[in-house]
């Protein structure tokens, strides 16, 4: 018994199982993948991506001798400044770099998730046309 547009039914159904193999597949891929707590993992990231080299010195400790140390922080901070500097340079790179392919896998995910709603939409679709025939 075919259709309006030339389908068998058996087409149909074996259309719409192989759809939801195709879904079942996608979400069992997903499900792993908390897409909530990932976007809140992926701001924090995103919030805490860059480092300072220039942490505040503080003084602690009796007057005289906190500031005498804060001192020495400070001339010690400014002679080493040409070998930290170029390091928190290249780990803020490396950080800016992985912040970036998390915002990327963030957005592949969420597109996947929209496939999938769409694959769901197309299956109640087609077993609706199946149940009118």
């Amino acid at each position: 018994m075919a259709n309006n547009n030339g389908m068998g039914s058996e087409d149909v159904a074996a259309t719409l199982n192989q759809l939801r193999e195709e879904v079942r597949s996608r979400r069992e891929k997903l499900h792993g993948a908390e897409l909530g707590e990932l976007r809140g993992v992926i701001k924090h990231v995103n919030e805490t991506w860059n480092v300072s080299a220039h942490l505040p010195i503080t003084w602690g400790g009796p007057p005289l001798v906190g500031r005498g140390i804060a001192y020495a922080k400070r001339v010690t901070r400014l002679l080493l400044r040409w070998y930290i500097n170029p390091i928190v340079e290249q780990q803020n790179n490396f950080n800016a770099a992985t912040t970036r392919a998390l915002l990327q896998i963030n957005a592949y995910l969420e597109q996947l998730t929209r496939e999938v709603h769409e694959l769901e939409l197309r299956i109640a679709t087609l077993e609706e046309q199946l149940g009118q025939q």
